[in-house]
């Protein structure tokens, strides 16, 4: 909405871009808004109910348009044909006020909605003394520990696949699930929604999917209120025809075979597949650490029903599935309906919802960014280079702060801000270190250590590794970036070329640049100063971990190490025993280093090249962030972290078009001057970045000349950050994106 504008008149300016017809703006149906959903602090979402001429409306203009009559809605509903309930209830109630009240008096009847409100449920721990102090839904978010917290995480999870809705579909749930469910357990995903929908409309609200996560989470009990919640679920999952009522055929495993192409169709066609995975068979297997071919002999399946006290009808109900198991007369299901992961590790908002909000933000003007003035004056030399800390409660001088501001700042709690430019912790420490070994004295020259120097710095490293990777351990295996942001490639242990970006870039530290700095990988090895790089680097991810990003290459591994030169260099400088301690302190951190990033969402970021769809088959930031962390031998934990780091593009200025083989899978196919990874093609670039909706791909892993080139029809960068490589003529380079222009910047090294 503009300055000046109401909402009807902003609803109508909106709608005159969407309606080429004539139109009236009958009623502004408002059902998300910020001021009611902090959570989402930028989200609006209006409905706009038009009166227009019905045959032009019905013309050429609007042809994605469908009308349907109340009954027919009721039809889509049962056929999970709309993305949610929204249009029924909406006809639902136009037509019962219309039938009392008549059209005219809707048309001035303002709101017939209310806003809705996002309703938590307390996170109440079960009292086995009081069962009444909480509700069975407050005890099962009690036993998740769902608290307030992960709550709204959960909420801002739904809605982002069901936006605009505030019903889950089951395709948006099937998008949902997609991370949180083995491949074994997808193909069981009807059951799942079956099982989340306990009020039977097709559709789920929040609450439903709340409960269900809190549900399959694997911290909930299985004892008092909270199992009897999961026995719910868990009799509605084998319940096949959701009639409450269980036969003996739900009740025993049928051997049902689905070939995953096939599956795959059926779930996004929303067919009703035809899934037996009964609950005894389940139990009888996964307590038994069986296989799903082993089968209980008949004799057992019948015994183990007839437990439950089955009536004449020969139909299990409810009630008595709950009490044999809440009496502990049928055991076993505490296994059954549960994630292998903490619900809490496994959210993740929706791309397409994302791709919404960033098209809706045109205004940066008006984000609900809560600004604060930092407590730290900070004074620069001329030279550029920080002089000066100053806390703007303890700087010695009286005219900086009104009597009001101070009395304010003395009472408030030592800042974050302040951690920053501590000059006690211990990336300053590494940092005076380093300065000392860049300056030449009379002990020794510039760019040398004294042998009294490796004690210390030992012992610095290994505490700095510590902190670091629980800093980096929290990150996402592919980080979200905004620009402006820095790309610099491989350093190679050339810690000159490090400086001289530092002094051109970030003289004084990088929490006074606008931009963050992206560095993809390949630190050590080859230079003589691989550790000196890689200790700067760590220091300054410490000191600003949201402004400098670390991915990690192909030299960040072990056995690539040992066969180059950065385990000798550590025993060299260190000794063998500090020196492997110290550099398994550095690989400990590499161990959790990202694999990827993503500027502005367009700009995809890593250090060797794109995957292949074997590795990769689903959407590429939700498959990298599954990768398991730490990953330690990437070569045989992750196929899809070994292409990251390793594949190349295939270039028709050093290859010809005859190298690439008949059988290349989708443009990919063996990197046979590595003798591992991949080479992939222009048109498998084209088919990754239309799939994954990015524009452009920067990565690193080949020098250049020039310290860059563009490759695949522009839609590829290689940037190089060392010159003079292995004492060769190279110059070095970053890509700086900002202002929707990737910015190809050459360091002077000279």
């Amino acid at each position: 909405v503009k300055q000046s504008e109401t909402r009807a008149i902003a609803a109508k300016r909106i709608t005159s871009k969407l309606c080429p017809y004539d139109f009236e703006v009958v009623n502004v149906l408002k059902i998300r808004c910020s001021d009611l959903l902090p959570c989402l602090p930028s989200t609006q979402t209006y409905y706009l109910i038009t009166k227009g001429r019905l045959a032009r409306a019905n013309g050429s203009n609007l042809v994605n348009s469908i009308w349907m009559s109340f009954e027919r809605m009721k039809t889509a509903i049962k056929n999970r044909e709309l993305l949610g309930l929204e249009p029924y209830y909406l006809l639902k109630n136009i037509l019962e006020r219309q039938q009392v009240n008549g059209w005219d008096d809707f048309i001035s009847g303002g709101q017939i909605f209310e806003e809705s409100i996002l309703q938590f449920i307390d996170c109440k721990q079960p009292d086995p003394n009081n069962q009444l102090i909480a509700s069975p839904q407050e005890q099962l978010m009690g036993s998740a520990k769902f608290n307030i917290k992960i709550q709204e995480r959960i909420f801002k999870e739904f809605y982002s696949y069901t936006f605009p809705s505030e019903y889950m579909s089951f395709q948006a749930f099937v998008e949902g699930m997609d991370n949180k469910l083995s491949t074994g357990e997808k193909i069981k995903i009807q059951a799942y929604f079956r099982a989340f929908d306990a009020q039977q409309k097709s559709y789920l609200t929040y609450s439903d999917y709340l409960l269900g996560l809190a549900a399959m989470d694997p911290s909930t009990s299985h004892g008092g209120a909270p199992a009897e919640q999961r026995c719910r679920y868990i009799f509605r999952f084998y319940n096949l025809k959701n009639t409450g009522s269980m036969t003996l055929e739900e009740f025993r495993q049928v051997l049902f075979i689905l070939k995953p192409n096939v599956l795959n169709i059926r779930i996004l066609n929303n067919e009703n597949y035809n899934f037996n995975r009964e609950l005894h068979t389940d139990v009888y297997t996964l307590r038994a650490g069986k296989t799903n071919n082993d089968t209980p002999p008949n004799s057992e399946i019948l015994s183990a029903f007839n437990s439950f006290n089955v009536q004449n009808n020969s139909l299990l109900q409810l009630t008595d599935f709950l009490n044999s198991v809440g009496q502990l007369k049928y055991r076993g299901t505490s296994v059954l309906f549960r994630l292998s992961t903490n619900v809490q590790d496994l959210l993740r908002m929706c791309r397409r919802y994302k791709d919404v909000k960033t098209d809706n933000q045109l205004d940066r003007g008006q984000s609900n960014v809560n600004y604060e003035i930092a407590d730290h004056c900070v004074t620069l030399k001329k030279s550029g280079t920080l002089a000066q800390v100053e806390s703007l409660r303890s700087m010695n001088r009286s005219d900086q702060l009104s009597t009001t501001t101070e009395n304010a700042l003395r009472n408030l709690p030592r800042s974050p801000s302040e951690e920053i430019f501590d000059r006690k912790t211990v990336a300053t420490d590494i940092q005076d270190l380093l300065r000392f070994f860049e300056k030449r004295d009379q002990t020794k020259d510039a760019l040398m250590w004294t042998p009294s120097a490796f004690i210390n710095l030992a012992k610095n490293v290994v505490s700095l590794c510590r902190e670091v990777r629980e800093i980096i351990r929290r990150e996402p295996r592919c980080v979200k970036l905004t620009s402006p942001c820095y790309v610099l490639g491989d350093i190679h242990g050339n810690y000159q070329d490090l400086v001289c970006f530092e002094k051109s870039l970030w003289r004084a530290t990088p929490l006074l640049s606008p931009a963050s700095f992206l560095f993809l990988g390949d630190y050590v090895d080859r230079g003589i100063h691989g550790l000196e790089v890689i200790i700067y680097l760590l220091a300054a991810k410490y000191q600003c971990p949201k402004k400098v990003i670390l991915l990690r290459g192909n030299h960040e591994i072990r056995k690539v190490q040992q066969m180059f030169s950065f385990f000798k260099e550590c025993i060299g400088k260190f000794g063998d025993i500090l020196g492997k301690e110290v550099w398994d302190s550095i690989n400990s951190v590499f161990d959790v280093l990202p694999l990827a990033a993503v500027i502005d969402d367009k700009i995809l970021c890593l250090h060797g090249g794109i995957p292949s769809p074997t590795s990769c088959p689903g959407d590429f930031i939700s498959t990298v962030n599954d990768v398991v962390v730490p990953l330690i031998d990437p070569e045989n934990e992750s196929p899809l972290a070994w292409e990251i780091m390793w594949n190349d593009p295939f270039s028709i200025d050093t290859n010809t078009i005859g190298q690439i083989p008949n059988g290349a899978n989708g443009g990919f196919f063996n990197n046979t001057r590595r003798s591992t990874g991949n080479y992939f093609t222009c048109e498998a670039l084209l088919a990754f970045l239309d799939k994954n909706n990015f524009t452009h791909v920067i990565r690193a892993h080949e020098v250049q000349q020039v310290g860059f080139k563009v490759q695949l029809s522009g839609r590829l960068l290689t940037v190089f950050s060392s010159s003079h490589y292995c004492g060769g003529t190279n110059e070095a380079a970053t890509v700086l994106v900002d202002s929707a222009k990737l910015r190809l910047i050459r360091l002077d090294t000279t």
